[in-house]
């Protein structure tokens, strides 16, 4: 899903259709998903901080599943765009996992941090999601696929060790970063970032 300013429609209570701004509308359902996870997110809270009516988010999403479905894929099609973006300048794959991992830290203290992550915020309450859990699996597979891709990409260009098995290495990778989401939420995660990249890497080793 590309993030937009476009206007949606939904019925309004007196039956007229109503425009609203879904992108807007959905990075404030982010948030509250993101601080609060999936159990703690009501439709009359998503409602009060959107500004958007009971009556529209039922039409234009059927359910807080539906909300939830529409808001994880915004919010990892705007995060992929940013890890994009970082990796770019990286030399090697390697080098691009690196960044991956420093990327991470950093979303996970601070500000961010406590905010905590959206994947995690869906995982957490898996069995809650409905419809809304295959989304969620489809992008942790995704990631997945993208890590291995990556440390193929880095065997090929020998910044990684040819013998690394890049499935195993690519599952140990995403559990490390979702879980520095979880611990950030919580506490420091580091003080030493390049300490923990470097550590961190040795799973390619």
């Amino acid at each position: 899903m590309k993030p937009s300013s476009h206007t949606g429609s939904a019925q309004s209570s007196a039956g007229r259709p109503r425009a609203f701004n879904e992108a807007q509308f959905l990075d404030g359902a982010i948030k509250l998903f993101r601080d609060r996870g999936f159990s703690g997110v009501s439709i009359s809270d998503i409602t009060a901080a959107t500004n958007l009516s009971t009556g529209s988010v039922y039409k234009a999403y059927k359910d807080k599943q539906g909300v939830f479905a529409m808001a994880l894929e915004r919010y990892v099609f705007l995060r992929e765009e940013q890890i994009k973006t970082r990796l770019e300048k990286a030399a090697t794959s390697k080098d691009k996992l690196a960044e991956l991992l420093r990327d991470y830290v950093e979303l996970s203290q601070g500000k961010d941090g406590k905010l905590g992550c959206m994947v995690v915020a869906g995982v957490t309450n898996f069995d809650q999601l409905g419809a809304a859990a295959s989304s969620l699996e489809k992008q942790l597979a995704k990631r997945r696929s993208n890590i291995a891709e990556l440390i193929k990409s880095g065997k090929q260009d020998g910044s990684i060790a040819a013998t690394t098995n890049e499935t195993a290495a690519a599952e140990v990778i995403l559990a490390l970063l979702q879980g520095m989401r979880v611990i950030g939420k919580a506490s420091t995660l580091t003080h030493d970032t390049e300490r923990f990249v470097a550590q961190a890497l040795k799973v390619l080793e």
